[in-house]
């Protein structure tokens, strides 16, 4: 049997016509064209005329509901802040670069005036994806959602958890953001 592999597909990806090959596993016919309807690595047998995907290599992409950590990277503006996702809680290593928006009414369960009261550039997050196409619209909503890691915007010293809220022990002032139940630094 003479085979061919390919590099990782995606979905919705064109991978040919029906004119060349027959549909394999993990790929859907429209309109004449063949499409990856799954992640893999793409499996051509030019023997059979068939292409499909060989799911065994699938690769993590973010879907509606994952718990995604992210962190901060764009200049913010008043309603939202662009946040590059850098893992999925509980699924494999990310292979690509993913990015989701945090817009100032998915910040907090109650009123943000803006999203400078919830975390700043270079903030690390968790957050909940809620939207299936990109940029991920994501949502820091949840108790156990919103900033896990952040230093003081003053002198880039870590900021601890101090009575709920973050606390720079240098300048000797906290800092306003919308805070996880899972930060990771805490006054002992």
């Amino acid at each position: 049997m003479n085979k061919e592999k390919k590099a990782v597909a995606v979905p919705g990806e064109q991978l040919g016509v029906e004119e060349e090959y027959m549909p394999g596993a993990g790929v859907y016919l429209e309109d004449g064209k063949l499409y990856s309807s799954t992640v893999g690595t793409l499996d051509i047998d030019t023997k059979n005329r068939r292409i499909g995907i060989r799911a065994g290599n699938i690769v993590a992409i973010p879907e509606v509901g994952d718990i995604v950590e992210g962190v901060v990277i764009s200049p913010l503006k008043e309603d939202s802040a662009m946040i590059k996702i850098i893992a999925i809680r509980g699924k494999k290593n990310l292979t690509g670069t993913f990015t989701g928006i945090l817009h100032v009414s998915q910040a907090a369960k109650s009123y943000v005036n803006t999203i400078y009261d919830v975390l700043n550039l270079s903030d690390r997050i968790l957050a909940k994806v809620v939207t299936s196409w990109t940029p991920y619209q994501l949502s820091t909503a949840d108790d156990d959602l919103g900033v896990i890691y952040a230093t003081c915007t003053k002198c880039g010293e870590e900021l601890v958890l101090k009575r709920g809220r973050l606390f720079c022990n240098r300048d000797k002032i906290f800092e306003r953001k919308k805070v996880s139940r899972l930060y990771l630094l805490r006054e002992e």
